[in-house]
């Protein structure tokens, strides 16, 4: 039995731009009245259109679907669908680990008020951080510039990540260096596509000395928390044994204030 291409459509669930575009790919080759150039499809396109429909529904690309459709080799649907599967088993592992960042992510947020100003002892990996402020300046530098794209693309696995050098700030001091970057942690390097050049710097594996700090935008970066960090250190006592690093955690406005809650990690030795 013959079809009209917009009965032939309704009948098999399609759009007519669908069909008119796997007969472009020659899938199906429909009869043309060359009176009118009206295109009539049969029972045989219909078989047709549903196998090709099942083959893409496996993930397989139209272009290869084409190609399988003109091939009587078994052989040759069965490597595609392999490629397929490989293919497939590929995203599901990067939307697993994609899931974990998110319930990660998720639970430090949430976290927040329950560790805001208390300290716990953390021992983190190493970690990898490309300099992109001085204090909240953005920096100029080809060199930055080149490498700041891949990071950015590498979120949610990279985050801003800030320094500060120890003696500078718990000296006292009413302006301190400091400075923001983006950083990751050297067992999530595997996740993404990072290029890691002589510019980035890298901070080996250390114990630290973590607590959840907030920061708002009309004061010097963590001037507020000073005394309270200090006391926790004299206390112990600990060594600090390199500079102050964090992570910020996230950032929201109260009373037209913005409010950033930052994580910070002091490395620490004594008696942990």
């Amino acid at each position: 039995m013959k079809y009209r291409i917009g009965e032939f459509s309704k009948l098999l669930g399609v759009t007519v731009d669908t069909l008119k575009h796997y007969e472009s790919l020659q899938i199906i080759e429909p009869l043309k009245d060359e009176k009118n150039n009206y295109r009539y499809f049969d029972d045989y396109d219909a078989r047709t259109i549903i196998k090709s429909r099942t083959l893409r529904s496996l993930n397989l690309p139209l272009d290869d679907v084409a190609k399988l459709m003109a091939s009587d080799s078994t052989t040759d649907v069965v490597e595609k669908m392999e490629e397929s599967k490989q293919a497939l088993k590929e995203q599901i592992h990067k939307n697993t680990l994609l899931l974990n960042k998110m319930t990660e992510v998720q639970d430090e947020i949430i976290a927040i008020n329950s560790s805001l100003h208390k300290f716990k002892i953390k021992s983190l990996p190493g970690l990898y951080r490309l300099q992109h402020t001085d204090k909240d300046h953005l920096l100029k530098n080809s060199s930055i510039e080149n490498a700041v794209s891949s990071w950015m693309n590498a979120l949610p696995y990279t985050f801003s990540c800030f320094r500060i050098k120890t003696e500078e700030f718990l000296s006292g001091l009413e302006i301190y260096d400091y400075d923001w970057g983006q950083a990751i942690w050297e067992n999530e390097l595997e996740y993404v596509d990072l290029k890691i050049t002589e510019d980035i710097e890298y901070i080996p594996p250390q114990t630290y000395l973590s607590t959840v700090l907030s920061s708002t935008n009309r004061e010097y970066f963590l001037s507020n928390s000073r005394a309270l960090i200090m006391n926790q250190i004299n206390e112990q006592p600990y060594a600090i044994m390199g500079d102050i690093v964090g992570k910020l955690i996230f950032t929201s406005i109260k009373n037209g204030r913005r409010i950033s809650y930052i994580e910070i990690y002091i490395p620490v030795q004594g008696e942990l």
